[in-house]
C-alpha cells in the first residue's frame, strides 16, 4: 500500500506523531484541521487547558489524549504558542 499524500512534510510528521501515540482520528485531513484550528484559538488567546478541553468535547478522546494532540499541534503548526 502506498504511503498516504499530504500537504506537506508538517503534515506527514504531525500524523506520523499521531499514530506512534497511538491517537485516533477519522481521516488524516480532519486530524490536520482540528490542529491548525487549536492554533486559531491560541493566538484568540484561549489557554492550552481551555483547548484541550474543547479538543476533548468535540474529538471523544481522553483527556490525555487531548492533551497530547494539542500539544502536538502546537509544536506543528504554532511553536509560538508552546508554552
Amino acid at each position: 500500500m502506498a504511503a498516504p499524500a499530504y500537504a506537506d512534510e508538517t503534515d506527514s510528521i504531525f500524523i506520523s506523531v499521531l499514530d506512534e501515540e497511538g491517537i485516533p482520528y477519522t481521516k488524516a485531513s480532519d486530524a490536520i484541521l482540528v490542529a491548525k484550528g487549536v492554533c486559531v484559538y491560541l493566538t484568540e488567546g484561549s489557554s492550552l487547558e481551555d483547548v484541550t478541553l474543547q479538543v476533548m468535547d468535540e474529538s471523544g478522546l481522553g483527556v490525555d489524549q487531548s492533551g497530547f494532540f494539542v500539544g502536538a499541534a502546537t509544536a506543528a503548526y504554532c511553536p509560538s504558542e508552546s508554552p
